[in-house]
């Protein structure tokens, strides 16, 4: 019997293609990814928002792989080309050297990525308040990854029989979230790290579990990852955010999987500043239907043909995270 196992963190998408053990496994495990890319699950409606601030005179600053996603009216990095004032940057905390360099009066921070970056964010919003840095806001594109899993779970239609957990998520909220979903939908969940001998071991755990019909959660990622995670990461994002609704691509909106600035930081919140043009996502690919593994990216018809790295159609092509881009980059790797 074959198991449908999904992975839900892009590093493991491309460490598995890359390793040669999607094919290793094929006997036993069907692989599929997941809602694990923060950018290829961010919502076209997300960057035609940005696309409406920019317009109104306001600098972006963002990481890199958001700058090529589509939106309704291009990418942020063809606006840039264009003159507007959207800049890269690989670090929360670049954003004060740059404004202290070349000032501006309005300006804000994309904050996309999950549980693992929100940290880092949180130390940005804790420098703003300390420097009395104005004009600078944020607008948050953050995520928590268990709720989305819970969705996928609760699908009339779903066909996933284990999860192989985020590694780098797992550093920061522990053990016991994916416990809470073991436990209520009775499946096998093994957190992995990514070298290639610990992915193994992972994917023996999983095979060792299915087979028994065995549930709950294994950690192939210890000493790294503790029954609670990193507390004082929690503490301080649960500092400054606090959960909210947030849209998913290819899933909808979510409640409590997103993170927005608590009540009395709002005034650095950008969607509550500015007003902000956000129409429907209208996805011009099945971006959404590869981030939940109904199709595999060699399914859709752009693949491979107008749709490339070099000129992307839809998000999971663009980030060096997404499925698609693995899928190009490791399609003749065999093993």
């Amino acid at each position: 019997m074959i198991y449908r196992v999904m992975e839900v963190c892009g590093t493991h998408t491309h460490a598995l293609m890359r390793f040669g053990l999607k094919h290793l496994y094929s006997e036993s495990l069907e692989l599929m990814s997941g809602p694990g890319c923060p950018v290829c699950v961010t919502s076209q409606s997300d960057i035609d928002a940005l696309f409406s601030m920019c317009d109104q005179g306001i600098r972006l600053y963002s990481f890199g792989d958001l700058l090529k996603v589509p939106g309704s009216k291009g990418t942020l990095r063809e606006l840039r080309a264009q003159g507007g004032d959207v800049r890269e940057i690989y670090n929360p905390l670049q954003v004060l050297k740059d404004i202290a360099k070349d000032p501006t009066e309005r300006a804000l921070f994309v904050a996309i990525g999950f549980e693992t970056t929100a940290p880092l964010v949180a130390s940005l919003v804790e420098e703003i308040l300390k420097q009395r840095v104005s004009g600078l806001y944020i607008y948050s594109l953050l995520k928590f990854i268990p709720p989305a899993m819970e969705a996928l779970l609760d699908e009339d239609d779903c066909l996933i029989d284990g999860f192989i957990c985020p590694g780098h998520v797992s550093v920061i909220i522990g053990e016991k979230p994916f416990e809470q979903l073991a436990a209520k939908h009775e499946r096998p969940f093994v957190i992995a790290g990514f070298e290639e001998a610990v992915l193994r071991k992972a994917l023996d755990a999983l095979c060792g579990m299915l087979k028994d019909n065995r549930k709950g959660v294994e950690n192939a990622y210890s000493p790294l990852v503790r029954p609670d995670g990193n507390p004082v990461a929690l503490e301080k994002i649960s500092r400054y955010f606090d959960t909210c609704t947030a849209e998913w691509r290819g899933i909808g909106q979510l409640s409590g999987s997103g993170l927005r600035l608590k009540e009395r930081y709002r005034y650095l919140d950008a969607e509550s500043v500015f007003a902000v043009d956000k129409p429907a996502s209208r996805d011009p690919c099945p971006c959404g239907e590869v981030l939940t593994g109904k199709i595999r990216p060699e399914g859709c018809s752009h693949f491979g043909t107008d749709c490339v790295p070099g000129s992307p159609i839809g998000p999971c092509m663009v980030s060096s995270e997404g499925a698609c881009h693995a899928e190009f980059l490791y399609r003749h790797r065999s093993a």
